[in-house]
């Protein structure tokens, strides 16, 4: 009897914490992870004596991510846009330190064109890109007043940047470690079920024209996500890198499959619109035998062992299907010309797809091995944004720095180096997000919650307070919830606008200092860059203007030709 009233409450406990750990669990581990990381660089920074612990703090933000392969990347292309940006201001530094006029040109080109290259790169490269442009500014700003600090300072940056990335690294290795290969491995096994699928329905006529849009939008998206994982899995695990050839090719082939199945659909519809259920009877003889073979796979995680037995059943269908399809057509008799050339193009379509799915199974079953003649593909899936679109970002960004430069020479503001100096580095950031004005309002609001926690952790609360465990405790819900809010999509520009501002100003230095009024002036400083930033993002060669989306939509359209009729390899044609 207890034995009865107990396991239905224990398995119940099992399910809710198996359910709690796969949703907020996995929250709650990051916001760890996150906090562990800062404050070990925190306190690393601090025991080297490295004068500014906070931008090893800043950096751990930056890199850190809930899986560890894209943390691996991250900061791997932290430390080379590092390395480049800060040789490329200490030269400038050492060739324009007396002529300040001088040096804001020259830091504004070199922005401008890190900015555009972060705006037409849509993976780690540009991040590169930023960061070569946001590190040149955070030493070559500060260096205009004291230039002879500039080498020091380049390698101050350097070490303290270096230390983040290792304890980030360590840190997402070794606790709880969520593996971006366990979630390549779990995308891949599960797309083909989910396409499988949305074939069948469409091949049955039970897809709505949304459903079919919204189906059709989201495993595009998916592709490239899929593209996304495979370059940073190849940072922590060497089997996707003795694979990443066949991995390239099968995410080429999941679109091509996509694409076969789209042009197929389309015909289908125009002659169901047209009403000629006869001509659609007359194929569907060929197209049951794939139903048959696919309804097994609905929905279904396919294994290599099941991409094995596919691609055998796909051979032997082939065959079947070419014979079908000279039966169907001999049944046909003698028709019209275009009741003809309509069916030659169904039957033509199917039989592609039958071929690109049995492409993809061949594929997907090459995976068990670590070496495979499948290896060899050549063609890389290079996510590139528009170009004169990220030249006008990078304009953008030249102007901007400009602009805020000869505002800092102008007035002497003291907190002028950080007013300009945040507005360049958020006009970076934002850069490669496709609504720019939003994200920087929305770290502009982020910037204001720090503010308000900052001024009140630095003037009341650090001043109480000796040794790192306590700054460690008076620290830790700030940076909690601003990691809270990093994993919350809707809120993704608070998030580290609360963490890199708090940090950046609050968090006391290797030489502290108690300076109420420059703490103040400093959020000022930071707020009313933000603004500025959004605004001028908003005004200054907007990202939406309509001659911009015009250039854009005719820029789409030459796109459309050249997958037509372009001479490349891989192509869809026929």
């Amino acid at each position: 009897m207890n034995r009865a009233s107990v396991l239905p409450g224990a398995e119940m406990l099992r399910r809710t914490t198996l359910e709690w750990a796969r949703s907020d669990g996995v929250t709650w581990v990051y916001i760890l992870k996150v906090m562990t990381a800062a404050y070990l660089a925190m306190w690393l920074a601090m025991r080297l004596e490295l004068p500014s612990p906070s931008t090893a703090c800043v950096t751990v933000f930056i890199v850190m991510q809930p899986q560890s392969g894209h943390v691996f990347a991250k900061s791997f292309y932290r430390l080379l846009g590092s390395l480049i940006g800060l040789t490329v201001m200490v030269t400038l530094v050492a060739l324009f330190a007396q002529e300040r006029v001088l040096f804001l040109l020259s830091a504004a080109l070199w922005i401008g064109l890190c900015t555009a290259g972060a705006a037409r790169y849509r993976d780690y490269r540009g991040y590169a890109c930023v960061l070569a442009g946001y590190t040149a500014t955070l030493i070559g700003i500060p260096a205009t007043t004291l230039p002879e600090t500039a080498f020091m300072e380049a390698i101050w940056r350097l070490l303290e940047i270096s230390v983040a990335v290792g304890c980030s690294t360590l840190v997402s290795a070794v606790i709880l470690p969520k593996t971006t290969t366990a979630a390549l491995h779990n995308a891949l096994y599960l797309r083909f079920g989910a396409f499988a699928a949305f074939l069948l329905d469409g091949l049955r006529r039970k897809l709505e024209r949304r459903a079919f849009v919204a189906g059709s939008v989201r495993f595009s998206s998916e592709a490239v996500g899929l593209e996304a994982l495979r370059a940073a899995s190849s940072f922590e695990d060497p089997h996707p890198r003795l694979r990443s050839g066949r991995l390239a090719r099968l995410n080429s082939e999941f679109m091509t499959l996509t694409t076969r199945f789209h042009a197929l659909h389309q015909l289908r519809e125009r002659l169901h619109r047209q009403g000629r259920e006869d001509l659609l009877a007359a194929i569907q003889p060929c197209v049951e035998p794939l139903e048959q073979l696919l309804e097994p796979l609905r929905n279904r995680p396919l294994t290599i062992e099941d991409a094995a037995r596919l691609a055998e059943r796909l051979e032997r269908l082939s065959v079947e299907t070419r014979a079908a399809i000279r039966a169907a057509r001999a049944r046909l008799g003698t028709v019209d010309e275009e009741t003809l050339l309509d069916f030659d193009s169904s039957a033509e379509l199917l039989y592609r797809l039958i071929d690109d799915l049995h492409n993809y199974s061949l594929t997907h079953a090459s995976l068990a091995a670590h070496r495979h003649q499948r290896e060899q593909w050549g063609q890389d899936f290079t996510p590139k944004a528009n170009l004169l679109a990220a030249t006008v970002a990078g304009i953008r960004a030249g102007l901007m720095i400009l602009l805020f430069g000869a505002f800092w020479i102008l007035t002497a503001w003291p907190s002028g180096g950080m007013f300009a100096l945040n507005a360049v580095a958020v006009t970076s950031l934002v850069s490669s997000s496709p609504n720019p004005p939003r994200i920087a309002l929305q770290m502009a609001g982020g910037a204001a919650i720090a503010s308000v926690f900052g001024i009140v952790v630095g003037l009341f609360v650090l001043p109480q307070i000796d040794g790192f465990t306590m700054l460690a405790l008076v620290t830790a819900p700030v940076i909690a919830f601003g990691a809270f809010l990093c994993t919350r999509p809707r809120w993704a520009g608070y998030g580290p606008g609360v963490l890199i501002f708090f940090a950046f100003a609050s968090l006391p230095a290797n030489r502290t200092l108690f300076d109420p009024s420059g703490l103040i002036n400093n959020y000022i400083a930071l707020v009313l860059s933000m603004l500025v930033s959004a605004a001028l993002i908003a005004v200054i060669l907007p990202p939406n203007a309509p001659w911009l989306w015009r250039r854009l939509e005719r820029d789409l359209r030459r796109r459309v030709v050249y997958a037509v009729s372009a001479p490349a390899q891989n192509l869809v044609t026929g």
